[in-house]
């Protein structure tokens, strides 16, 4: 997947001077409407790429490491600058697109009410580790302000592990389960809750975004430059740093018109005998998996329980589908038996993932009139049903696409799919988070297609999803969405 920075389109000198000229003669006039002055002003801002700050308070004692947001920022085309004075009062509030506060345990009043002025008058905050967290005895952190209704503590443990637990703007290009190793963690924090990532084998989040009084704020329990893979530490360093600067943030999703899966296995013998011994349940170590795909399977179904395993891997080069299966207890039946199959169809709709509803031989036959409740209800949600033989070609069509974003407007952006394999991709799901939300979205313009591209917002208004209904084999479609 690859995703581009914003890019600030550049035209001639004299033009843009001489459309500045009009506008202002315009409006000393009275004849130019507010919203066109609007407009020149925020065509003038997108010209000018404002550095971003990183603050090392000299009371905090905390220089160097910050290797991995210098990188961030080159790659989004954005100068760095380093504060280290005594408050952060001291900071102009409108030079700095972003501030970056790593590892700033100390936060006094004064410099709260300078960030919360800084973040109300359009700028936006990165806080890791411990940054925030020391406050007077008798008032919040500034952190605890920052995002309401979440309590920080150190891990109970030392932490050495990081695990993506569902689709966010922080993980975006990380699918669910996937593990990230610190090679160390001094100052590390976590969160009471999250949906995005979480410290293995802790219950605390890793990672939060938030809306602070109309600025965007972002906060990462960990330094990126503790990961133990510089690529993972770039991918949360970069998506952390676009969410502050306002930057939508590409994720091609991962299933079929972006919706969870449900694999229906009807009991029936398969009708390859081949597909039938894949579908087999099968050990969830990598050793395991990796021979089943060294067989010619291109799936295997794993105990739900087996640990936060991907549900996508990839083994030398051939993608293989991971489909983790729930056990019902033998005794279930009427709505235990839907409240426990449903259970994990949700934890799959949580995640953005897939679950199996095969149904042991010991209780199916007496069971087929709940079972085919569970059916309609997930028909009822918008499951995509498919065999696991089917969503493995699913997928291995899947692999050869690729996704684009650009930014050509401040409502405006276009998305581009290219596929480079050998297969029609189908459903394939383009999501774009949005830190200032959108209300409506549309496709402006493109090439002409056959189908119009589905089109849905979040009923937060925090993402666009965009659907390629159909992409045939080396191939490349874009689209203009306005919103």
């Amino acid at each position: 997947m690859l995703v581009r920075g914003f890019e600030a389109r550049s035209r001639p000198v004299a033009l843009f001077w001489g459309a500045a000229a009009l506008a202002l003669a315009a409006l000393s006039l009275g004849i130019v409407h507010h919203a066109s002055a609007v407009r020149v002003s925020e065509e003038a801002e997108a010209r000018t790429i404002r550095p971003v700050l990183i603050v090392e308070l000299a009371r905090n004692h905390a220089k160097g490491g910050n290797d991995a947001w210098r990188a961030a920022a080159a790659a989004l085309g954005r100068p760095v600058e380093v504060f280290q004075g005594a408050s952060l009062a001291e900071i102009p509030t409108t030079r700095f697109a972003a501030w970056i506060l790593p590892a700033q345990q100390e936060l006094g009043a004064d410099d709260f009410a300078a960030l919360d002025s800084y973040l109300q008058l359009g700028g936006g905050a990165v806080l890791a580790g411990r940054s925030g967290t020391d406050a007077a005895p008798d008032a919040r952190s500034p952190l605890a302000k920052l995002f309401p209704g979440q309590r920080f503590a150190a891990p109970a443990r030392g932490p050495t592990r990081l695990r993506v637990s569902g689709p966010g703007a922080l993980v975006a290009g990380l699918q669910a389960g996937t593990e990230i190793a610190l090679a160390q963690a001094p100052g590390a924090l976590a969160a009471s809750s999250s949906d995005a990532l979480v410290w293995d084998g802790e219950a605390g989040a890793a990672g939060l975004e938030e809306i602070w009084r109309g600025g965007p704020v972002a906060w990462l329990g960990f330094a990126p430059d503790d990961l133990a893979e510089p690529e993972l530490a770039r991918t949360l360093a970069e998506n952390t740093l676009r969410y502050a600067l306002r930057e939508p943030v590409l994720d091609l999703r991962a299933w079929p018109e972006g919706r969870p899966c449900a694999v229906l296995v009807d009991g029936s013998k398969a009708a390859d005998p081949a597909a039938d011994a894949c579908e087999a349940q099968a050990d969830a170590s990598p050793d395991a998996l990796r021979a089943l795909a060294k067989s010619g399977c291109h799936f295997a179904e794993v105990s739900l329980d087996a640990g936060a395993l991907p549900e996508l891997l990839d083994f030398d080069g051939a993608p293989f589908v991971v489909i983790p299966r729930g056990r019902p207890s033998a005794t279930a039946r009427g709505s235990e038996l839907q409240r426990e199959l449903l259970a994990g169809y949700e934890r799959a709709e949580r995640l953005g993932g897939i679950y199996s509803l095969r149904a042991d031989p010991s209780w199916r036959t007496a069971s087929d009139r709940d079972l085919a409740r569970v059916r309609d209800e997930l028909h009822a949600r918008g499951a995509w049903f498919a065999r696991p033989d089917e969503l493995a070609s699913w997928w291995r069509a899947r692999s050869g696409v690729r996704a684009e974003l650009a930014v050509v407007g401040r409502d405006r952006l276009r998305v581009t799919f290219a596929n480079a394999g050998a297969a029609e991709a189908l459903g394939v799901t383009a999501r774009v988070y949005l830190p200032d939300g959108a209300g409506t979205a549309r496709v402006e313009s493109g090439p002409t297609f056959a189908a119009a591209p589905l089109l849905r917002v979040s009923a937060d208004h925090t993402w666009i999803e965009l659907v390629q209904r159909e992409l045939d084999p080396k191939s490349e479609v874009s689209y203009t969405i306005r919103f």
